[in-house]
């Protein structure tokens, strides 16, 4: 959420922020579209999936979280269907 490299009083270094795939986005906003309520603000999907800070509401948190965790998922599932097959293996057990 807030962007860049932070270094607290304790020594922790969080890595700089890598934005999600667009393939990801757009998958996350059409599942929370998909769901039933109220929907998320523009505001908070900026500071969701970019690296601008800002507060988010916890129910609007909760439905983001579970829709982005659906995505991938799905998106999961998507890809293993496109790999390729791998070869048979040489190896072969014989009864004796």
């Amino acid at each position: 959420m807030c962007g860049g490299t932070f270094q607290p009083e304790d020594g922790n270094l969080y890595r700089a922020f890598v934005p999600p795939s667009e393939e990801l986005v757009a998958r996350t906003r059409a599942i929370e579209a998909s769901m039933a309520g109220e929907r998320v603000p523009e505001e908070a999907w900026t500071a969701f999936f970019t690296a601008a800070c800002g507060a988010i509401d916890w129910a609007y948190f909760e439905r983001m979280f579970h829709a982005r965790k659906a995505a991938a998922a799905f998106l999961a599932i998507q890809a293993s269907g496109r790999r390729r097959a791998r070869p048979r293996s040489a190896f072969r057990c014989v009864a004796d």
